[in-house]
């Protein structure tokens, strides 16, 4: 059996590169120790019906839309096991996101609305926050840099948030609901299989009280609605111990837990395996 490993673009990793090729590679080695020939490749490298079916199984951390869509149309016609499939992948990208979890039953998320940036840069504001500060997302992928996530006190940055948006070509973005609390984040594999959380900033957090089990279960559902195996995210949880579903990403570094992390995603990706072989799985 033979396993692909695609690594995550350059500028879709701001801070990040290493730590994504590390997780990638330790899920690689886990996958040789039984057995499994790998190979891992930057995302540049040819992504078509020669390349990619030759092998059993399919890690990809790429994110750009040409290469998620591609690799979709790939998955319908041959038969390798992709973790995460590049549909889940896409639905990823938060303006598909958001709809998901809106929809998603035990999913609470901050009040979220899409909004177009207009040419010269304006954002009407959202109606959930007419005078108060909100949070401006870029639409598509996860951070690309540190202002792709913006805070917007007041309708002059918001405004400023929105130029610098459309100087790069970023016409969609989320605007989303500011929750005081705590900042949680979690990584996941399953989802049901193993999951795990910590502060943001340990030092500031306020250690608001909450049950893990529910933030797992938040998680987990947001997860299988968007079809995700490997994940990560961020949550808040509020004064009153509501905890709000904040985003969700395909593949995250694992920095914290790497070792575990591998060794809970090679478990996995040696499950599908097995069942493709049993011929339970496509």
């Amino acid at each position: 059996m033979k396993c692909l490993g695609i690594l995550r673009e350059t500028q879709n990793s701001p801070g990040r590169v290493s730590d994504d090729e590390a997780i990638l590679r330790a899920v690689l080695d886990a996958l040789r120790a039984h057995g499994i020939e790998t190979e891992i490749i930057r995302p540049d490298a040819a992504i078509d019906e020669e390349s990619i079916g030759q092998w059993d199984l399919v890690l990809p951390m790429c994110e750009t839309y040409p290469r998620l869509k591609r690799l979709l149309e790939l998955s319908r016609t041959l038969p390798a096991v992709f973790v995460n499939h590049p549909q889940a992948a896409l639905g990823c990208y938060r303006e598909s996101l958001i709809g998901m979890l809106a929809r998603t039953p035990g999913v609470v998320m901050p009040r979220s609305e899409i909004s177009a940036v207009s040419k010269d840069g304006t954002v009407a504001p959202p109606d959930f926050a007419p005078e108060g500060g909100f949070w401006m997302k870029r639409g598509d992928v996860h951070n690309t840099c540190d202002h792709d996530v913006a805070y917007a006190a007041d309708a002059r940055a918001a405004a400023a948030i929105g130029r610098d948006f459309r100087r790069r070509e970023i016409t969609r973005v989320v605007l989303q609901e500011h929750v005081e609390g705590d900042l949680i984040k979690f990584y996941g594999v399953g989802p049901g299989q193993w999951f795990t959380w910590f502060y943001h900033d340990s030092a500031v957090a306020r250690k608001l009280a909450f049950q893990p089990e529910d933030l797992a279960a938040a998680a987990e559902s947001g997860a299988r609605a968007v079809g995700l195996e490997v994940f990560g995210g961020d949550a808040i949880v509020s004064p009153d111990g509501r905890i709000f579903l904040v985003d969700l990403n395909s593949w995250p570094s694992f920095a914290r837990v790497r070792p575990e992390a591998a060794v809970q995603i090679s478990r996995l990706a040696l499950a599908r395996l097995r069942g493709k072989k049993a011929g339970k799985i496509n």
